[in-house]
C-alpha cells in the first residue's frame, strides 16, 4: 500500500524566476520554403557528399548555403 499524503495549509516555498529567454510572438514566425528539385550526375553528387561529410553537414545544407553566398555576393547579377 502507498504512503498516504497529508495535505496543510502552509505557505509554499516558490522557486526562482526565470527570465523569458523565448522571443516575442513576431519572432516565432516560419520561414515559408519551397522545394527545389535539382538533377545532378553521379560523379557531381559523389563529390557533393564528401564535401558534405568533411564538413559535417547535410548535402542539402551545403548546397543552400551555397546559393545563399553566391546569391549575397553578386547582388549585380
Amino acid at each position: 500500500m502507498t504512503k498516504k499524503i497529508n495535505y496543510t495549509d502552509e505557505p509554499m516555498k516558490t522557486g526562482r524566476v526565470v527570465k523569458d529567454f523565448l522571443p516575442g510572438p513576431e519572432g516565432l514566425t516560419f520561414r515559408k520554403e519551397r522545394v527545389l528539385t535539382l538533377r545532378l550526375d553521379e560523379p557531381t553528387l559523389a563529390e557533393l557528399k564528401e564535401v558534405a561529410d568533411h564538413k559535417g553537414l547535410g548535402m542539402s545544407t551545403l548546397v543552400r548555403m551555397w546559393v545563399r553566398e553566391r546569391l549575397a555576393g553578386n547582388s549585380s547579377v
